[in-house]
């Protein structure tokens, strides 16, 4: 398969973003199988800008990603960019001061619209600006207020990445040797989404952003207050949302939701809200077994949908995974058909920040899978 690279790898806090840097933006071409007729794929994401602080760890970077989607004659190809900053060497500026460490929090923002002329080489030797700046969001993968613990920037920190230029779908996890409490484990989703056959002309807006954090995301009142990053009373803060750059009107970041292939328990086994009652949504509390019939497990593509204009598109090689009888960095394998390779591999996560894209959903309790390999007859890629 030639478009992505599935990568696991070991960092710490501090060096998280020279890390991500290189398992980015170092490579060429994407790993392709010759013998399936496949030729080689270009990376197209580039360093945009850098900060580095004295020890040369970067402590800002904005990456350029370009993705190609829509119709298959005449695709959309665009440009966006995404900032990430690094806490664990540059403190957020924020009242009240926080009464502890911020060495497992990253700040995340989707841009848009660069301003000025297109820079000749990159990366570009002072920060840009651009037209729209998205409302930032905390990406964490420690509980950082767990006393007392020995976590700190110096600390392991897992990846696991998987790299395509239409999007980065990434999990980061705190060593649990560290503190069998306060580590987590946390999703990343930024870039394009996979359009639909049906909504192919609705692609240019389709670039989102969600992350996995530990503290609360703001509310609208404390986003609106500020203004610098209100865009109207559905404005995303990333979290416990899904933060699109556009809807296809031309809105920008608003909210948008999670939507699953599920199957509804029958009435009395579900959660029952309080003010809601039996709301017929969630799993039965001891989840589905496996198959009588097959062995197999139930899988759910993860579409995304607003509320007024309705489906947008689908996380690209991401599944949503109940969270029964399966255990963190378990591999998933999926025959397909129709394609060049028979088998399709996932790793499993269970993905656990109080703040999630999950929260809002009608299955709360899901974790995420991300595309590790695919198998041909003879070979793996």
């Amino acid at each position: 398969m030639t478009n992505f690279k599935y990568v696991e790898t070991i960092t710490t806090s501090q060096d998280l973003l020279n890390k991500m840097k290189e398992e980015v933006t170092s490579f060429e071409k994407y790993p392709f199988e010759s013998t399936a007729g496949e030729t080689a794929e270009s990376n197209s994401w580039k360093v945009f800008y850098e900060e580095k602080d004295a020890e040369n760890r970067i402590s800002l970077l904005i990456l350029q990603g370009t993705m190609s989607i829509g119709t298959t004659d005449k695709p959309l190809t665009k440009k966006y960019y995404v900032q990430f900053t690094n806490h664990a060497i540059v403190p957020r500026v924020i009242t009240p001061t926080p009464k502890y460490v911020e060495h497992s929090t990253l700040t995340v923002q989707l841009l848009e619209g660069l301003e000025g002329e297109e820079p000749a080489a990159l990366p570009v030797k002072t920060l840009p600006t651009f037209k729209l700046t998205g409302h930032p969001v905390l990406y964490q993968w420690a509980l950082e207020s767990h006393t007392p613990t020995d976590r700190n920037k110096e600390k392991p920190v897992y990846m696991y990445i998987n790299v395509m230029n239409n999007r980065l779908a990434m999990v980061l996890v705190a060593d649990p040797a560290v503190n069998f409490l306060d580590y987590k484990k946390s999703f990343l989703y930024v870039g394009a989404l996979k359009p639909f056959k049906y909504n192919l002309n609705d692609v240019d807006g389709n670039v989102m952003l969600t992350a996995g954090a530990v503290i609360a995301e703001p509310d609208i009142a404390q986003i609106a207050k500020d203004e610098t990053y209100y865009y109207g009373q559905y404005t995303s803060a990333g979290n416990n949302t899904l933060q699109m750059l556009k809807t296809k009107s031309g809105i920008e970041f608003q909210s948008h939701y999670p939507s699953f292939i599920t199957q509804a328990p029958p009435v009395g086994k579900a959660f029952v809200d309080p003010e809601l009652g039996d709301t017929g949504l969630e799993l039965e509390p001891q989840g589905f077994q496996a198959s009588k019939w097959t062995s197999k497990y139930h899988l759910s593509p993860i579409y995304v949908v607003h509320p007024y204009e309705g489906y947008r598109g689908q996380f690209d090689n991401c599944i949503a995974v109940t969270k029964h009888n399966i255990l963190h960095l378990d591999e998933l394998i999926i025959d397909v058909e129709g394609k060049p390779w028979h088998q399709e591999v996932y790793r499993y996560f269970d993905t656990d920040t109080q703040q999630n894209f999950m929260n809002l959903s009608a299955n709360q309790r899901m974790g995420v899978a991300i595309l590790k390999e695919v198998r041909y007859s003879s070979k793996q890629v």
